[in-house]
């Protein structure tokens, strides 16, 4: 017999939609203000053990993301590589998706283009508080990192790239087009 789940991966992904949806679909300033507002508010809808499932669909996302090229352009891109995976899964499930299969492909997105240009600030692509949000309205700090293992079980282990996703040599050499936008030439 199967765990019943109250938030399946439908549900997490419509959480985050509606969250978005009211924070504006564009990222624009202000934008991670606005969708970690928005999204504060559904999850405070939610009982404890919703709050953790939805934390465990998140944490699983970010361990599917945790590759060098993903770290790479979390870094360049934002300079926080997992807050600029939860900005992915703020922008949605198809975003999400490419985002994890090519992250140079990140290189022709409107809103990586504006952070490049000087347009828009980094920090709107990473919404920081987001990564602590289901802990802070769980309440029971001190056991929340003990209970949400306890549901997410092992989180996958970084994958053993070739490379070193902090030196900017690899960087250039694995993703061309996001070092063109944001790293100095040599």
């Amino acid at each position: 017999m199967k765990d019943f789940v109250a938030v399946d991966s439908d549900t997490f992904w419509s959480i985050i939609d509606g969250a978005r949806s009211a924070a504006g679909e564009r990222v624009t300033p202000g934008f991670a203000g606005r969708f970690t507002a928005a999204l504060r508010m559904r999850l405070a809808a939610l009982d404890k053990s919703e709050l953790l499932d939805f934390d465990v669909h998140r944490t699983r996302l970010q361990a599917r993301a945790n590759s060098s090229a993903m770290w790479a352009t979390g870094r360049v891109v934002a300079r926080y590589a997992d807050a600029f995976v939860d900005g992915l899964i703020a922008r949605g499930r198809d975003h999400y998706e490419r985002a994890v299969a090519d992250p140079d492909a990140l290189a022709d997105d409107p809103a990586v283009r504006a952070v490049a240009a000087g347009d828009l600030p980094a920090h709107e692509l990473a919404p920081r508080e987001v990564e602590d949000l289901a802990e802070e309205l769980y309440g029971e700090t001190d056991d929340y990192p003990m209970l949400l293992r306890a549901r997410t079980g092992q989180v996958a282990p970084q994958l053993q790239d070739d490379w070193d996703d902090e030196n900017d040599d690899d960087v250039r050499k694995h993703l061309p087009r996001i070092s063109a936008l944001f790293l100095p030439p040599r």
